[in-house]
């Protein structure tokens, strides 16, 4: 699996790209900032058995109920979220965890990206 952060100024670039992955593959990724908010999450699955992916992003390893980020709704082979303003989060230690969540199998590759702006302000 490999795990780029880019920052520039005030903007991160995420790129995930991941192979073997199944619905219990979690990806840590290393921002280097405590707060920021997420604009986009896109999410492709790139092949495997899975039909579909729904990724979630949080803030502790295996994170539930508010250390969640941002959520998928709705499973699909290509996941294109966007937040106007973006989604605020706060971490103590800078990291974030990310899964794909595909649907069955475990022989699957995803490419995954997030937009992330440095701070909550404007």
């Amino acid at each position: 699996m490999a795990n780029t952060v880019t920052r520039k100024g005030n903007e991160i670039l995420v790129q995930l790209t991941e192979t073997s992955v199944s619905s219990s593959t979690e990806e840590t990724i290393t921002l280097g900032i405590t707060k920021g908010r997420v604009l986009r999450q896109t999410c492709v699955k790139t092949s495997g058995s899975g039909s579909t992916v729904d990724p979630i992003l949080t803030r502790t390893s295996g994170g539930t109920g508010v250390n969640i980020v941002m959520e998928n709704a709705t499973a699909a082979a290509t996941v294109d979220n966007q937040v106007t303003g973006g989604v605020p989060f706060y971490t103590s230690d800078g990291v974030l965890y990310h899964k794909s969540s595909p649907d069955s199998a475990s022989d699957n590759a995803v490419s995954s990206e997030y937009l992330i702006k440095v701070g909550w302000g404007e």
